[in-house]
């Protein structure tokens, strides 16, 4: 099929909802494999990070499978970026709450990154020069940076959802 004389909206595929499950089902049990690793019941690689940084990632990887198969379930088209008015309740709870997990998860392990103890190695690249070390000072302070961005999305997330769920609740 040509896409000539399209617009790029027309020319894109829909993706169907079985791909979506599918994107979930790998996400999560990437998630499951970390959770379980940290755990000891599965053999992890090498890692200079505590087990609950892993424990973490997997649930941002299971928050975010859970959420494409939530999404799937709740018909979402790939423009959308909320859960429809017409979709279950249980749905629009979901999807919300799996999203504050997933920024929680994200935000921890930054968090850890920037204030945690222990020393850190940072590299910095850029097109056309080398790797080169920089300082763990400037390390530190960028992932604190992005981690109180991350905190305060979080808590912003937090909010809204009780605002929307509450205001659709009557209360």
């Amino acid at each position: 099929m040509s896409t000539q004389g399209q617009s790029p909206v027309q020319a894109s595929r829909q993706v169907s909802p079985h791909e979506v499950v599918g994107v979930g089902i790998a996400f999560s049990a990437a998630g499951l494999y970390f959770m379980l690793g940290a755990a000891d019941y599965l053999p992890m690689p090498e890692s200079n990070s505590p087990a609950f940084i892993a424990f973490f990632a997997g649930l941002a990887f299971l928050f975010a499978g859970l959420t494409c198969m939530v999404c799937a379930r709740a018909a979402m088209t790939g423009c959308q970026s909320d859960i429809p008015d017409s979709a279950p309740r249980w749905t629009q709870v979901s999807y919300r709450v799996l999203a504050i997990g997933a920024s929680g998860a994200l935000a921890t392990i930054g968090t850890w990154i920037a204030i945690g103890s222990g020393p850190r190695a940072f590299s910095l690249s850029a097109p056309f020069v080398q790797m080169q070390t920089t300082g763990e000072t400037i390390g530190r302070t960028v992932f604190a940076l992005g981690a109180v961005i991350a905190w305060i999305y979080v808590i912003a997330l937090t909010v809204s959802t009780v605002r929307k769920l509450l205001s659709r609740s009557g209360g």
